[in-house]
């Protein structure tokens, strides 16, 4: 609930303030300290057996022979000094009874078995009775290492244990939550891990546990959300990465130099296209192997003078590609100064082999403070931890000890080890659980460009939030074949967690020498004019939407729950939130970084005959605006919902009432969006449905660990209340500790959707300027430049007329899919009244919004009339187009009577039957 999560939120920004004043005396390599060690109080012992009770929720259960339990932290879990609740505990029998208050745990003594050890619930919240070794037939899955070479694969661990790719595991992991209501998470194969003594000695394996059986019980029945916070709670937040990463990331393996940088840049501002992270794939270093760390000087003779382009003049981050295995060579520019500090001869030029599971961490840390530090110190921002040589190699066992996590914890630490007061991000794949705390995921090499792929990313993506890993980075990228793909692909891309179009090598090598026109397609801009378009706004979308991901990002910090949100967060016991699958026939949408945004990307092809592709959607209760056609969808238990999607949609549904926070940019200045403070300010209102709602935005540097440390970050709210179908107020304050780049004014602009055009508007009870986008139904406010963000500001909007919910609910659908229809018919002439005096309905409401736009301003009355009569064209059109002859493809004309409120719909089915003159315009 809305209400539980303010709890996480608040009790998260106490710890925070804890941190602040741990960070003062002690040492803490990661970001938040920790006590591996329980409270006294939360532990009950009996014969081999150590129970702690962590939350009323979890507990631990561990078995040793030899009475010595394990108490270091593992990678999984690192904090077990928790809050002790209460508790009650019978002894008997040689075994013991521990009841919390919602579950209720039962030790009859000696080894664990399914006749000693069970746990039952005291309270009805979808939790099963469970005892030892039973297997969890509803465990609702959590992720794998990477997609690499894999394509659509089973997320169900007992079924994939067996595979490895590239000499590794998948490190497959369950998710933490459960249809059974319960979770056994078994650490007993984890390693403990070194203490944390020293600023400069990161936590490092140590041995294998002590304990013969390690446990732990997550019975938090359906409630889905406080199992992954509670999880948190023990194994650290998911901190925060810099906001940058919500943006838009280039990536090519390609041999670029520092004149291609320049010029790929200037591509994305050419186009309109913004960019906010620049990757240079593995090219960038010396040839020696597949693996280095100098820049190669042929290509970038002085790489702070690119990157520093890139940061200074454009706000662009920047990453690097790194492949560890190979370790550090004596070509290597650092190679002198790493070998004296790793203690080799003088004249040594042996290779300094890649160590990374040895208890000794001075090679990693000579690593990543020499070697990689002159990177870093260039301008480097996002380590690229393209690790995929095997699990065993620097000395790892493999499974749980492996190269992949540890190379994440190292680098996903960095800033906090050495005490600055920087962000830390990697983009890596997973290495099992705890990896959660190092963003963002890289999937790998996605395997092939094809339909299944790119329906299994979103499914994929879900289920890794299971296990707090909710913020994947897949591979965008279109075959050469099929355009339509591509942009679909993006525009998953674009609603996903992390942005990212990358070429592993399809768009250059064999397919250029052969036939270059069978190349894959990487440079957005080279896509057929149709489908860039689309691209395009996508792209747009995104970026508009930096607040809205920047909340998730927070959101996730405050209370483990990801960016990608499964259905049944919210509706855990509706059979149709569990209907996602592998494939496209799944209902694969999730919420998106809120409660109020439901996507459902498009992962089918178009039909051949209508030029659209079919989706089914769930629409859960309550009232949900359709993005694409402002229509009101009322919602239930099992509301399907199947639609025609043209290529331009994205199947979105905001909750009616709610306030979406978005950014606006200037087209001279479209890179770096990521980064800036948000000014102006833009709040979008979906007032449908509703005559009252709120929403906020959370705002802090973006860059540093003031959030954690001085609880620097503000939040805006906006609350809206619609008096009379003619009039609403507008609150907008900001409340919170102020940091430094924190705007104290800047300008907002409020936009009112399924709006009519104002008759005034008042800011602070001085007259305001606003428009009015009649194709939107949008009305927008505009506040002057200098509004002090430390006060209230009040909004009065009177509009021209009332606001009839069930008139104006879907009429932006009819003017986009007109102007969908009249250009799909256009170029083949094939449009009503292109070439006859009589008909042309399409075209007069394709039309219509533009010269409603103008009378928005000029004639109230005459805006009013034309948009009632709008609907009565429909039939009229649709008959126009019905009757065209021959093979012409005839677009499914507005969804047929989709688009239609119910209001009129009547009327308009009485028109179409009785309308026999097709060439008569209504």
């Amino acid at each position: 609930s809305r209400e539980e999560t303010h709890n996480m939120q608040q009790i998260r920004v106490l710890l925070c303030v804890i941190v602040a004043a741990f960070l003062g005396c002690c040492i803490a390599v990661e970001l938040f300290p920790y006590n591996p060690v329980a409270n006294s109080a939360a532990v009950v012992l009996s014969g081999n057996a150590r129970f702690t009770v962590l939350t009323d929720f979890i507990i631990r259960m561990e078995y040793s022979n030899s009475r010595h339990f394990e108490d270091r932290a593992t990678l999984a879990f690192l904090n077990r000094n928790t809050h002790v609740p209460q508790f009650q505990v019978s002894h008997q029998n040689g075994g013991v009874v521990i009841t919390t208050s919602h579950l209720q745990l039962q030790y009859t003594g000696g080894a664990f078995s399914a006749s000693s050890l069970s746990v039952k619930p005291r309270t009805s919240f979808g939790l099963q009775p469970w005892h030892y070794g039973q297997l969890d037939t509803g465990n609702l899955f959590g992720t794998i290492k990477s997609l690499d070479l894999t394509n659509v694969i089973s997320l169900n661990c007992s079924l994939i244990n067996n595979i490895t790719v590239n000499g590794e595991s998948l490190h497959c992991e369950y998710g933490l939550i459960s249809r059974n209501g319960w979770r056994i998470v078994n650490d007993t194969s984890n390693w403990g891990l070194t203490p944390a003594n020293a600023a400069s000695s990161p936590q490092w394996w140590d041995s294998v546990n002590v304990d013969n059986e390690d446990l732990y019980f997550f019975g938090h029945g359906h409630n889905y959300t406080r199992a992954l916070y509670e999880f948190t709670l023990l194994s650290n937040p998911i901190s925060m990465v810099p906001r940058y990463a919500s943006g838009i990331w280039w990536s090519r393996w390609y041999n670029l130099n520092n004149w291609d940088v320049q010029n790929i840049v200037g591509e994305y501002e050419k186009h309109d296209l913004p960019l906010d992270v620049f990757v240079l794939d593995m090219d960038w270093h010396t040839k020696q192997g597949w693996g280095g760390y100098s820049f190669d000087q042929r290509l970038f003779p002085n790489p702070a003078n690119t990157l520093g382009w890139l940061h200074h003049e454009k706000g662009i981050y920047t990453s690097t590609n790194l492949h560890d295995d190979d370790g550090v060579r004596s070509t290597e520019n650092t190679y002198r100064a790493m070998a004296n500090y790793m203690g080799y001869p003088s004249n040594s030029q042996n290779t300094i082999p890649f160590e990374i599971c040895t208890r000794n961490s001075s090679y990693m840390i000579g690593l990543e403070d020499i070697t990689q530090g002159a990177n870093y110190a260039a301008g480097v921002d996002v380590a690229w931890i393209d690790y995929q040589q095997g699990g065993t190699q620097g000395d790892c066992t493999g499974l749980v000890q492996n190269p992949t996590i540890m190379l994440s914890h190292v680098r996903g630490t960095n800033h906090v080890r050495r005490r600055e007061n920087v962000r830390d991000v990697v983009l890596a794949r997973w290495g099992g659980l705890g990896n959660h705390r190092y963003q963002v995921g890289f999937s790998g090499d996605v395997g092939t460009l094809n339909w299944a792929d790119l329906a299994f990313q979103p499914y994929f993506s879900m289920t890794a939030s299971n296990v707090g890993f909710g913020f994947w980075s897949h591979d965008l990228v279109g075959p050469w074949n099929d355009h339509e793909l591509h942009t679909r692909w993006l525009q998953w891309g674009a609603v996903s967690a992390v942005f990212r179009t990358h070429d592993r090598g399809m768009a250059s090598g064999s397919c250029a020498n052969n036939d270059p026109s069978q190349c894959a397609i990487v440079e957005i801009w080279k896509l057929p004019q149709r489908y860039f378009a689309a691209a395009r706004a996508a792209i747009h979308l995104r970026e508009k939407w930096i607040p809205v991901l920047y909340n998730g990002v927070r959101h996730a910090f405050d209370t483990g729950v990801s960016a990608i949100r499964p259905m049944y967060y919210n509706y855990p016991e509706y059979d149709a939130a569990y209907q996602a699958g592998p494939t496209a026939s799944g209902l694969n949408q999730y919420f998106f970084c809120s409660d109020d945004i439901i996507i459902s990307p498009v992962t089918v092809p178009a039909s051949t005959t209508n030029m659209m592709a079919s989706k089914t959607v769930w629409i859960p209760d309550g009232q949900w605006f359709e993005l694409t056609t402002g229509r009101v969808r009322t919602g239930g238990k099992n509301v399907m919902l199947t639609k025609n999607i043209d290529l331009t949609e994205i199947p979105i549904y905001i909750r009616a009432g709610a306030v979406i926070p978005e950014v606006h940019w200037d087209q001279r200045n479209i890179t770096g969006i990521a980064m800036r403070q948000y000014d102006p300010l833009v709040f979008s209102v979906y007032i449908t449905g509703k005559t009252v709602g709120s929403g906020s935005v959370y705002e802090d540097d973006g860059m540093t660990l003031d959030y954690v440390r001085h609880n620097a970050y503000a939040r805006t709210t906006l609350h809206w209340e619609r008096n009379t179908n003619s009039y609403m107020t507008i609150t907008v304050s900001s409340t919170g500790t102020m940091y430094n780049s924190f705007p104290r004014s800047r300008s907002l602009r409020i936009k009112l959707y399924n709006a009519l055009p104002a008759s005034s508007v008042t800011v602070n009870g001085v007259p305001a300027s606003w428009t009015y986008e009649t194709q939107d139904l949008c009305l927008t406010v505009h506040t002057a430049s200098n509004i002090n963000t430390f006060q209230t500001v009040r909004i009065v909007v009177n509009f021209i007329a009332n606001v009839e919910d069930n008139v104006i609910s879907g009429l932006k659908g009819l003017f986009h899919h007109a102007h969908l229809a009249k250009s799909a018919l256009d170029p083949t002439w094939a449009t009503p009244g292109a070439n006859s005096v009589t008909g042309g309905n399409i075209s007069v409401i394709a039309s219509a919004p533009k010269e409603m736009d103008v009378l928005a301003r000029t004639s109230p009355s005459a805006f009013m009339n034309l948009l009632n009569n709008i609907f009565f064209l429909y039939p009229y059109a649709l008959r126009e187009v019905e009757a065209i002859p021959g093979e012409v493809a005839k677009p499914e004309l507005l969804e047929n009577m989709d688009s239609v409120p119910e209001s009129k719909r009547k009327v308009v089915l009485e028109k179409l039957e009785a309308q026999n003159d097709l060439g008569m315009n209504a």
